[in-house]
């Protein structure tokens, strides 16, 4: 099957060796080094890249598309698209300098995160002097820059400004190798230390200015694509992952019993195993298509040359999170029919299952927060946070 971009079809050329590279993976408790060669390969981190540095600067649909179709065959390779992927976005709404230090000399530089403001950034002449641990940076072995969060302090220490995101290279800071999970195991999501490491002003950017949409990298990237809301495209890089591997689940299930019909016609499951697989495939396909059609709406709104209205960035706050459920939902339906031998530690059903649920644990897919500030939003046209 083809999709609708080179870097998509160039995966998919490579999916069995991919999918047999997620053992290898899981292994090593990160990235194996010829999936991320395969991805590199492709150019799979360039699809939301500015044209001007090397990027494909696409349809964010094609993203989604790629985050989908690659974790069916690697939740590895499919967690770390998502989330180093869309980087390539971010930094496209950095001053073009800060555009310049990363794909300069090289178009393929891949960046990590961690945006939980752990850290202080202290005031320095021409700067910041950045110092913090933070946790869960997915991909970071392959990637040559971070971005971490920062709360902003003057030089005693207090706090003078709000919350910032800067960017390193890799000689400023060190990966602490702590990733021992029982999901998502393969994606590497170490610790980012950072100690008194100078950051120039050029490669922070206020949070405030991000919701408020104020991005200085529109004055070199000026399309729909870059101005488009933070968190209205952001988010889709922890959750489409987690739908495609649901899909996987799901996959898995009903080749199981393919398999026995393949031996004996006659042993049609039970009519309840048929209805969760029903409601499974519903569930899957219902996130994916809200998410896409969400995500449409906001990209041709920009392309006409508005702003992305309110109504449509709570609407995807709220699409998000119910995709997440539909997910994990379709996936622990899709175990429960699997069969005794999905337990096996052999099956990659057992497997993605757990990777979705450890998916789910990401702070963005929590339910609690983003549900009630809708609630409050339907209620009170009040939307509670400036994205």
């Amino acid at each position: 099957m083809k999709f609708q971009h080179d870097a998509i079809d160039a995966v998919l050329d490579a999916g069995d060796r991919l999918r047999a590279l997620e053992a290898e993976c899981v292994e090593q408790r990160r990235l194996a080094d010829d999936t991320a060669k395969i991805l590199r390969d492709a150019g799979i981190m360039r699809i939301l890249q500015p044209a001007r540095y090397g990027g494909f600067e696409s349809d964010p649909g094609v993203f989604n598309t790629a985050m989908h179709e690659i974790s069916r065959l690697s939740s590895s390779a499919g967690w770390v698209t998502g989330v180093v992927g869309v980087h390539s976005w971010h930094l496209g709404l950095y001053p073009d300098r800060a555009q310049h230090d990363v794909w300069g000399q090289d178009p393929d530089a891949w960046i990590s995160s961690s945006y939980s403001p752990a850290g202080t950034a202290r005031i320095v002449p021409g700067g910041y002097e950045l110092t913090g641990r933070w946790g869960f940076s997915s991909g970071s072995n392959h990637c040559d820059w971070v971005f971490v969060g920062a709360m902003v302090t003057d030089e005693t220490g207090q706090r003078t400004g709000g919350q910032v995101h800067l960017l390193l290279p890799r000689s400023d800071y060190a990966i602490d190798d702590v990733w021992f999970t029982s999901g998502l195991a393969g994606t590497g999501s170490n610790d980012i230390v950072v100690e008194n490491a100078f950051v120039p002003s050029h490669r922070v950017l206020d949070v405030v200015d991000l919701y408020t949409e104020r991005y200085p990298g529109n004055e070199v990237n000026p399309g729909a694509l870059f101005r488009l809301p933070w968190y209205t495209l952001f988010v889709n890089a922890v959750v489409v992952p987690l739908v495609g591997m649901a899909r996987r689940v799901l996959d898995e299930a009903v080749a199981i019993h393919r398999s026995r019909l393949a031996t004996d016609a006659s042993k049609l499951p039970h009519p309840a195993t048929l209805a969760r697989l029903t409601e499974a495939d519903f569930e899957v396909d219902t996130a994916f298509r809200i998410l896409q059609a969400d995500l449409a709406d906001a990209f041709a709104t920009a392309g006409r040359g508005e702003k992305v209205s309110m109504a449509l960035r709570q609407r995807t706050k709220r699409d998000h999170i119910a995709a997440v459920g539909l997910a994990v939902s379709a996936a622990d339906k899709s175990y429960q029919v699997g069969g005794p031998r999905s337990i096996s530690t052999s099956s990659p059903l057992q497997a993605v299952w757990r990777d979705v649920h450890a998916g789910q644990h990401h702070a963005i897919n929590l339910p609690d927060k983003v549900e009630h500030e809708y609630g409050e939003y339907l209620l009170t046209g009040n939307p509670g946070t400036l994205y």
